[in-house]
């Protein structure tokens, strides 16, 4: 993940995300229209530059198009909080079951030498 910025804001976005965000911008963009325009003023990020909440369009003109891309980014952005957060779990749940078995190979070892 990359922190990129969008609307003066941190944004945590994969290369492929950047690379359509780059898209739509583009496909938005003329002469006398900034694409990057399209998306001011529709969402706020935390410090991780994630985003956490979406605003209904109110300032500004967007499309669905960009508003659908942020829904799809943020969605995005938490599914991999959420996954990272599990991975992490299942990292403590095998390192504790491994000192579990440790202690009960001790333990079988211990109850063989006394019979």
């Amino acid at each position: 993940m990359t922190l990129r910025i969008i609307d003066n804001k941190r944004v945590n976005m994969t290369e492929d995300e950047f690379g359509l965000y780059q898209k739509i911008v583009k496909s938005y963009s003329t002469a006398t229209n900034n694409g990057a325009d399209m998306f001011i003023d529709l969402f706020e990020t935390d410090g991780r530059g994630v985003i956490i909440y979406l605003k209904p369009p109110s300032k500004y003109r967007t499309s669905m198009e960009v508003f659908l891309f942020l829904m799809s980014l943020m969605q995005h952005q938490h599914l991999r909080l959420f996954q990272d957060q599990v991975d992490d779990l299942c990292g403590q749940v095998k390192k504790k079951m491994e000192e579990i078995d440790e202690k009960l190979q001790k333990l079988s070892e211990r109850q063989g030498d006394k019979l």
